[in-house]
Protein backbone atom coordinates (compact mmCIF):
# COMPACT_ATOMS: atom_id res chain seq x y z
CA UNK A 1 0.00 0.00 0.00
CA UNK A 2 1.36 3.16 -1.27
CA UNK A 3 -0.52 6.04 0.27
CA UNK A 4 0.52 9.38 -1.86
CA UNK A 5 0.59 13.22 -0.56
CA UNK A 6 0.19 15.74 -2.94
CA UNK A 7 0.59 19.31 -2.84
CA UNK A 8 -2.77 20.69 -3.64
CA UNK A 9 -2.13 23.63 -1.62
CA UNK A 10 -3.15 26.06 -4.83
CA UNK A 11 -6.73 24.78 -3.77
CA UNK A 12 -5.92 25.00 -0.41
CA UNK A 13 -5.18 21.57 1.31
CA UNK A 14 -3.38 18.66 0.93
CA UNK A 15 -4.72 15.39 -0.02
CA UNK A 16 -3.91 11.98 0.18
CA UNK A 17 -4.55 9.19 -2.47
CA UNK A 18 -4.48 5.25 -2.77
CA UNK A 19 -4.60 4.41 -6.31
CA UNK A 20 -6.21 7.65 -7.46
CA UNK A 21 -9.33 7.37 -4.65
CA UNK A 22 -8.94 10.17 -2.57
CA UNK A 23 -8.68 9.30 1.16
CA UNK A 24 -8.57 12.62 2.97
CA UNK A 25 -7.87 16.10 3.03
CA UNK A 26 -5.90 18.69 5.00
CA UNK A 27 -6.39 22.23 4.56
CA UNK A 28 -3.33 24.77 4.75
CA UNK A 29 -3.94 28.33 4.89
CA UNK A 30 -1.04 30.69 4.65
CA UNK A 31 -0.80 34.01 6.11
CA UNK A 32 2.30 35.98 6.26
CA UNK A 33 5.02 34.06 7.75
CA UNK A 34 2.26 31.56 9.68
CA UNK A 35 0.49 28.53 8.38
CA UNK A 36 -2.93 27.54 9.73
CA UNK A 37 -3.89 24.05 9.55
CA UNK A 38 -7.55 24.44 10.15
CA UNK A 39 -8.85 21.03 9.01
CA UNK A 40 -8.12 17.54 8.38
CA UNK A 41 -10.71 14.83 7.11
CA UNK A 42 -10.14 11.06 6.18
CA UNK A 43 -12.78 8.96 4.91
CA UNK A 44 -14.37 6.49 7.35
CA UNK A 45 -12.93 3.76 5.60
CA UNK A 46 -9.90 4.83 6.27
CA UNK A 47 -10.28 6.13 9.90
CA UNK A 48 -7.20 5.30 12.28
CA UNK A 49 -4.86 4.21 9.51
CA UNK A 50 -2.53 6.90 9.68
CA UNK A 51 -3.96 8.93 6.46
CA UNK A 52 -4.00 12.14 8.91
CA UNK A 53 -0.53 11.31 10.43
CA UNK A 54 0.73 11.58 6.50
CA UNK A 55 -0.81 14.67 6.18
CA UNK A 56 -0.01 16.27 9.23
CA UNK A 57 3.39 15.30 8.90
CA UNK A 58 3.58 16.36 4.83
CA UNK A 59 2.30 20.33 6.25
CA UNK A 60 4.65 20.10 9.30
CA UNK A 61 7.74 19.56 7.14
CA UNK A 62 6.96 21.28 4.12
CA UNK A 63 6.23 24.21 6.79
CA UNK A 64 9.01 23.96 8.51
CA UNK A 65 11.07 23.94 4.90
CA UNK A 66 9.67 26.75 4.01
CA UNK A 67 10.63 28.82 7.08
CA UNK A 68 6.65 29.22 8.55
CA UNK A 69 5.35 28.63 11.84
CA UNK A 70 2.40 26.03 12.19
CA UNK A 71 -0.64 27.16 13.95
CA UNK A 72 -2.44 24.29 14.15
CA UNK A 73 -5.64 24.92 14.89
CA UNK A 74 -8.01 21.49 14.36
CA UNK A 75 -7.70 19.41 17.64
CA UNK A 76 -6.26 16.82 14.80
CA UNK A 77 -3.79 18.87 14.16
CA UNK A 78 -3.06 20.10 17.48
CA UNK A 79 -2.54 16.74 19.04
CA UNK A 80 -0.36 15.54 16.33
CA UNK A 81 1.85 17.99 17.12
CA UNK A 82 1.94 17.46 21.19
CA UNK A 83 2.47 13.72 20.06
CA UNK A 84 5.36 14.52 17.94
CA UNK A 85 8.01 17.23 19.88
CA UNK A 86 10.26 16.96 17.23
CA UNK A 87 8.01 20.17 15.01
CA UNK A 88 7.75 22.23 18.40
CA UNK A 89 10.02 24.27 17.00
CA UNK A 90 7.94 25.52 13.88
CA UNK A 91 4.82 25.32 16.25
CA UNK A 92 2.97 28.56 17.57
CA UNK A 93 0.12 29.55 19.76
CA UNK A 94 -2.43 32.14 19.13
CA UNK A 95 -0.96 35.70 19.92
CA UNK A 96 -3.47 37.53 21.99
CA UNK A 97 -6.03 39.78 20.06
CA UNK A 98 -5.21 37.21 16.63
CA UNK A 99 -7.81 34.79 17.16
CA UNK A 100 -10.74 37.35 14.69
CA UNK A 101 -8.07 37.50 12.61
CA UNK A 102 -7.17 33.93 12.36
CA UNK A 103 -11.25 32.90 12.23
CA UNK A 104 -11.44 35.02 9.27
CA UNK A 105 -8.87 33.75 7.28
CA UNK A 106 -9.75 30.45 8.12
CA UNK A 107 -13.63 31.38 6.70
CA UNK A 108 -12.21 33.02 3.91
CA UNK A 109 -9.93 29.62 3.18
CA UNK A 110 -13.01 27.80 3.90
CA UNK A 111 -15.28 29.92 1.58
CA UNK A 112 -12.89 29.62 -1.89
CA UNK A 113 -12.35 25.71 -1.50
CA UNK A 114 -16.53 25.86 -1.07
CA UNK A 115 -16.17 28.04 -4.63
CA UNK A 116 -13.34 26.14 -6.23
CA UNK A 117 -15.42 22.77 -5.97
CA UNK A 118 -18.64 24.63 -7.23
CA UNK A 119 -16.67 25.29 -9.85
CA UNK A 120 -15.03 22.16 -10.86
CA UNK A 121 -18.53 20.57 -10.67
CA UNK A 122 -20.19 23.11 -12.81
CA UNK A 123 -22.01 21.73 -16.19
CA UNK A 124 -21.16 24.09 -19.06
CA UNK A 125 -23.94 26.49 -19.83
CA UNK A 126 -26.19 25.91 -22.83
CA UNK A 127 -25.77 28.35 -25.89
CA UNK A 128 -29.19 29.60 -24.68
CA UNK A 129 -27.94 30.36 -21.54
CA UNK A 130 -24.90 33.20 -22.38
CA UNK A 131 -27.49 34.95 -24.92
CA UNK A 132 -28.47 38.51 -23.38
CA UNK A 133 -31.71 38.62 -21.35
CA UNK A 134 -33.80 41.26 -22.66
CA UNK A 135 -33.87 44.16 -20.39
CA UNK A 136 -37.36 45.66 -20.08
CA UNK A 137 -37.55 49.08 -19.06
CA UNK A 138 -39.20 50.45 -15.92
CA UNK A 139 -42.67 51.74 -15.72
CA UNK A 140 -42.10 55.54 -15.18
CA UNK A 141 -42.76 56.76 -11.18
CA UNK A 142 -45.16 59.72 -10.71
CA UNK A 143 -42.63 62.08 -8.84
Amino acid sequence: MNIEIRDEREVGHYAAYLDGQLLGLATWVKVHDTVILPHAEVNADWAGRGVGSLLARRAFEDARAEGLSVLPFCPFMRRWAELHPSYQDVVRAVRPGELPSVNSAVHAAHTLEVVAKSAAKAVPASPAATEPVPVVPAAPTAT
